[in-house]
Formats: C-alpha cells, structure tokens, sequence
C-alpha cells in the first residue's frame, strides 16, 4: 500500500490569503518575533555563528531574517513556490540559495554540507511520514557532528488530516521523533516543551555522531 503524505495539505501555505502579517501573528503570543527569537531559540542555536545553516520550510522568513545574520551560508527549502518567492523578496542575497522541493527531501542539498538544520513552526503540521523522510535527509546533509533544531508538535490520537487538529498539528510525539532520530544514526541532545495559548509543542534538539 501506497504512503499517504500530507503534501497536498501543505500546499495551502502557497496562497497568500494565508499570511495576514507575514507569519508574525504566529509571534503574537510571545509579543514579537523579536522576542521569540532572541528568548526561546537563541541559545539553541548561537554557536552556529558562521557556520552552514540549512532553514527548511521558512514560509514568509520570519526566522530566516535572523538566521542569515547568524550563518555564513544560509540556504533554504520550502515546498511552496509563494514561500520561496516571498523569502528571496525579503532576503535577497542575505541567502546563499533558495530551492522549492517536494516537501520530503532535500535533494537539491549536498551530502555532509551542513552544520545546522533548522525549522520552526512548519515540521507541526507534517504527517509523521513525512517527518521520517525529512530526518533520513537531515542525517544526509548534516556533517558529522552536525545538528538539528526542529519544532514538531506534541499530539497524540488527533485525526489524519492535520488541519482538522488544534491549531494544525500533526500527530507527532517526542518519543516517536527521538525514535526517527536514533533509528537514523543520530541522538537526541534535549526534548522541551514550547508552549502557546491554545497547544504545546516540542523542540527536539539532536546531532549527528
């Protein structure tokens, strides 16, 4: 039997009636992107400086602004045609390099080439399949000794279609990510809770050994 992929579902991100404010009225609750950025994924990621940052799905680049000061080469991936186009808009050659793919894999993306892949705020609304072909890419694309920050939900027996969930979210846990890593080579450095008003999420950090 065939895999079913939410991709389809993903690709409503390409209408721009679905940005009221760029993606940063996602930031609201932690009053900016500013804010969110500098107090909940800084530290995550300020060792990174200058260093080859991989952002998959950036949507309108509400993290990618931050991340292309942060990098000293900065490429992005996103399925959406509109994401991509809004980002460069944005960005311009503060990014190495933009591709659209197929929202599982990162084939435009050289093998050990990374030393960060990041995502925030997407990997929340990706079936757990898709998730698993992202992580086997991930662990292709990261160097050894590379790591991932990813932002995924924390839902157990939500139903297929993700937007029929709160807020989006896929059906996804911490112990089922840290199995994807580990089954792809890699460990888990830390699991934590992110909070907003109406979910709660996890950011799994890992690495590649």
């Amino acid at each position: 039997m065939e895999k079913f992929f939410n991709i389809e579902e993903q690709r409503q991100w390409n209408d721009k009636n679905m940005w009221d404010v760029d993606g940063h009225e996602w930031s609201i609750p932690f009053e900016s992107s500013d804010k969110l950025w500098n107090d909940y994924i800084y530290d995550y990621v300020k060792e990174f400086r200058g260093k080859k940052v991989l952002e998959i799905a950036p949507g309108f680049g509400r993290m990618t602004q931050y991340l292309s000061i942060l990098a000293s080469q900065l490429v992005v991936v996103d399925l959406n045609q509109t994401c991509i186009d809004e980002t460069r808009r944005k960005l311009g050659n503060h990014v190495l390099a933009y591709f659209v793919n197929d929202g599982k894999s990162l084939s435009d993306i050289r093998t050990s080439s990374q030393d960060l892949v990041f995502s925030f705020d997407s990997f929340v609304h990706m079936h757990g399949n898709v998730i698993e072909e992202y992580v086997k890419e991930i662990n292709r694309v990261l160097v050894p000794g590379g790591y991932g920050f990813i932002h995924h939900s924390w839902l157990y027996g939500g139903q297929e279609e993700s937007f029929k969930n709160i807020a989006g979210r896929s059906n996804m846990t911490p112990e089922r990510f840290k199995e994807l890593v580990e089954e792809n080579g890699m460990e888990i450095v830390s699991q934590k809770e992110f909070q907003f008003p109406t979910v709660t999420d996890c950011i799994s950090f890992f690495r590649k050994k």
